[in-house]
């Protein structure tokens, strides 16, 4: 037992409490890399719209657990170099985010592999733990 806690099972407690916070930090976190992706994708679908392209970047986005990066469809390969550029810029934002989201989640498993948060009672290990807010 550490000389910080009074038993183990407050030690216990307070690592379930810590644990569950930082996979509620982290799920708020992948929250909102999600929805700025989508924000990206729906701009990119908006200048493609405005050219007479089709949209078609939401779609893919909006299925992420399938999509490993984003890229530059083969017909958008000769479009003007500004759009082109503004597309690739939009598309490398939204291939950042879905690298964090994939990292964030394997951490959020880890987290949860090690610490029960899953069965934990807040309310119970908050009182264990003996923190007071």
């Amino acid at each position: 037992m550490d000389m910080l806690f009074e038993s183990e099972k407050q030690k216990e407690a307070t690592e379930r409490l810590l644990a569950s916070v930082r996979v509620r930090t982290i799920n708020s976190e992948i929250d909102a890399y999600l929805n700025e992706m989508l924000g990206y994708a729906k701009e990119i679908d908006s200048i493609l719209e405005k050219n007479n392209l089709g949209a078609r970047y939401l779609d893919r986005v909006s299925m992420i657990d399938k999509v490993d990066s984003v890229y530059l469809d083969e017909d958008l390969t000769s479009i003007d170099f500004r759009i082109k550029e503004e597309i690739e810029d939009l598309l490398k934002r939204i291939n950042t985010r879905i690298r964090l989201v994939k990292t964030n989640d394997a951490l959020v498993k880890e987290i949860e592999d090690s610490y029960n948060v899953d069965g934990s009672d807040l309310d119970n290990d908050l009182a264990e733990a003996n923190i007071n807010i």
